[in-house]
């Protein structure tokens, strides 16, 4: 399994604290040679955020989906009317979407202040999925976001991603943090980060 495909089953079954039971495996979707039509689309949507589970590799079930999948993940990420835990869940599956522009949304999403901090920190935390280690020049900065919840996503989504150039940003950042539960994200991604 590849490092970001691991990374996204480990989120998606962890998530950004709150812990998801695992169900058991079943096989991947199959591929479809034909996107699903709209009402289709969102029931499956739908139905893969509501599953627990993050394997078999969570991307195998997103791609058969087509990249029409992003907007209906943008369309519940932000209906008010949906429950919180699915919203965040549609952002964060954003990273595994086949659509080419997924991971500029992620980035506006994050720099978005006017967007709940629950879903900028699930903004943050699948650009790291989906980018991997291009995604630490866009996530460092988040680090002294003025929401604490935007923080604590970045310092372990960045600790994920890991090496020398996260590690002196964690390092510097802690003494610097008022807030315990981001002190504690960021020592978290301290232990992730490689030295």
């Amino acid at each position: 399994m590849s490092r970001p495909t691991a990374l996204l089953a480990a989120v998606l079954l962890f998530g950004h604290g709150n812990v998801l039971q695992a169900a058991p495996a079943e096989p991947p979707a199959q591929e479809s040679s034909s996107p699903l039509p709209g009402q289709e689309l969102r029931a499956e949507v739908v139905s893969l955020l509501e599953r627990p589970d993050a394997f078999p590799p969570y991307e195998t079930r997103w791609r058969p989906l087509g990249p029409a999948a992003l907007s209906v993940l943008e369309e519940l990420a932000f209906n008010p009317k949906a429950p919180p835990p699915q919203r965040a869940r549609a952002v964060t599956s954003m990273a595994a979407v086949d659509h080419p522009q997924a991971t500029e949304r992620l980035r506006t999403l994050l720099g978005d202040t006017n967007t709940q901090p629950s879903l900028r920190a699930s903004a943050a935390t699948a650009l790291g999925l989906r980018t991997g280690s291009e995604a630490i020049a866009t996530l460092l900065p988040f680090l002294q976001d003025p929401d604490e919840h935007v923080r604590i996503a970045v310092a372990r989504a960045l600790g994920r991603l890991g090496g020398a150039q996260v590690r002196q940003a964690l390092e510097e950042r802690l003494p610097l943090e008022q807030e315990p539960l981001v002190r504690e994200a960021l020592q978290q991604g301290l232990t992730f980060a490689e030295p």
